[in-house]
């Protein structure tokens, strides 16, 4: 009597299905990573996760105490990045008052592939050539669009998380300042690149639970857990584990090909998949991240403590900024991309982002090495940059629209559509509470709620150096709620003072 044998599944089948199901990057890891988990286990008891007691989740640190028969982890990773200037190459609007933290007495140089360690003050041209070095790109960066082309993403209105209408006011927060300011000379925001466009939670689990049909299909009876960065799950270790990339010295993983602008997702699965190899560290000695971080959050390569981080304070925290980390927020009112901006793995070879054709000829061919990859980036409609529509102040019943009179004739208080690419900051001011709901129901921005979004603008605000702004944080240091006071009289007093 013959026997029967059903093949096993292979990891080139699951990877090459979660390819064909639009992920950019995929990978197997073993359930064995537990030095990497014990080290977020003492990260944690440090306190570096701050306020995100989530992170203290005794499950994240065995995965088999999300799934006990877990065998196999499936990485999958999604490209967000699309193709316009960072936030260190929109001239000085979002990082021009951001202060830098004096690190230590001694500051670690690395000009012309020779590091040297020098006290503060000394070894200036050196200093000077490897700052020149890193502005080459920047310095011929074209200047970014107001009216850059985007989607046209403006949501309807939404309940709120009780199932309620929401019933705020539409005015604008702080109806007796007037936009919008003048086009030319607007200061503008910065909101982080993975929030231009709609939630990837929805969109990566949407993709994810199509693998884990087809999964189910392939394997009848198989167990799995699928998680987007909300479950008990550290998806970096096992991401490191799974060879789409490796772990950087900013925290986050890096792909050699695609740079580190991707979403990941798992699939924690009873299936014994063939593990890949992790992807060697190609950090070397570059410490571009450790130095541009405004805030030192990144204590030491490979550890971010994140209670001091632009995205925590901006994001994560629903109380009070410390104040002495405000002024290095800079321009940030959602997030923080500086230490991925910066990255030589998400440098472009683009000719506006650095001056290639000007370059001496014995250079080039050092130029062509360093930028021989690109990161990459997306065509889903979902992550470009978000238009949003004009916002108008709501009317008296019967009486006509507002309008603003000025030596150019009268001017419609409207603030025109704007995208959230370095989006001008007195538009953002303009957005009411409704506003907020309505735009924001689909995007990770809502995330901050509204009064962390309007602590936000203040800080901002105090760090643009623009008195225009002053009408709007009086108003601010009048609201009802006593954390958006704060930071609008300490705004104020920034801008007073300058």
């Amino acid at each position: 009597m013959a026997l029967s044998f059903k093949p096993m599944l292979s990891s080139l089948t699951v990877k090459q299905r979660a390819l064909e199901l639009g992920f950019d990057l995929a990978g197997i890891a073993p359930i064995e990573v537990w030095k990497d988990l014990e080290f977020s286990r003492q990260w944690v008891e440090k306190g570096f996760n701050g306020e995100m007691r989530y992170l203290e989740n005794p499950k994240r640190f065995d995965p088999r105490l999300v799934l006990p028969s877990a065998k196999s982890v499936i990485c999958v990773g999604l490209i967000y990045n699309t193709p316009l200037p960072y936030s260190t190459e929109v001239g000085g609007a979002s990082l021009k008052s951001q202060e830098s933290e004096v690190r230590s007495q001694e500051t670690e140089e690395k000009v012309s592939g020779v590091r040297c360690r020098v006290p503060e003050g000394e070894c200036a041209t050196e200093k000077e050539a490897k700052k020149n070095s890193r502005n080459l790109r920047l310095k011929t960066a074209p200047a970014p669009s107001p009216e850059t082309p985007a989607p046209f993403f403006f949501n309807g209105q939404r309940t709120t998380d009780n199932g309620r209408l929401g019933t705020s006011s539409n005015q604008f927060p702080f109806p007796n300042f007037q936009f919008p300011l003048s086009a030319d000379t607007v200061p503008r925001a910065w909101i982080s690149r993975y929030a231009w466009g709609q939630d990837y939670h929805a969109i990566m689990r949407a993709k994810l639970e199509q693998l884990r049909a087809a999964l189910e299909e392939l394997a009848p009876g198989v167990e799995t857990r699928v998680f987007v960065d909300t479950g008990p799950l550290v998806e970096r270790a096992f991401a490191r584990f799974s060879g789409i990339g490796w772990m950087g010295k900013n925290t986050c993983i890096i792909n050699q090909e695609k740079g580190s602008w991707f979403f990941l997702g798992v699939i924690l699965t009873s299936l014994e998949l063939a593990p890949d190899l992790p992807a060697p560290d190609r950090c070397g000695s570059c410490s571009a991240c450790l130095d541009a971080c405004p805030t030192a959050a990144l204590i030491e390569p490979y550890v971010m403590d994140a209670s001091r981080c632009v995205s925590y304070f901006t994001i994560e925290i629903k109380g009070a900024i410390p104040e002495r980390f405000r002024p290095k927020i800079g321009a940030n009112v959602f997030g923080c991309d500086i230490c991925q901006d910066v990255c030589p793995w998400n440098s472009s070879r683009q000719p506006s982002a650095f001056s290639y054709q000007q370059a001496p000829s014995q250079q080039r061919l050092s130029l062509d090495s360093r930028y021989a990859t690109h990161p990459a980036t997306t065509k889903v409609a979902q992550f470009q940059p978000m238009t949003v529509a004009p916002i108008r102040p709501a009317l008296e019943e019967g009486s006509a629209r507002k309008r603003l009179t000025t030596d150019n004739g009268p001017l419609t208080t409207d603030t025109p559509s704007f995208s959230l690419f370095n989006p001008p900051l007195d538009a953002l001011a303009s957005i009411s509470e409704a506003d907020f709901r309505r735009i924001f129901a689909h995007s990770p921005i809502k995330r901050a709620k509204y009064r962390g979004w309007l602590r936000n603008l203040c800080v901002a605000m105090g760090n643009s150096g623009d008195e225009r702004f002053v009408p709007w944080l009086e108003e601010a240091a009048r609201h009802s709620d006593p954390i958006v006071r704060e930071h609008a009289a300490w705004a104020l007093d920034r801008l007073r003072n300058k």
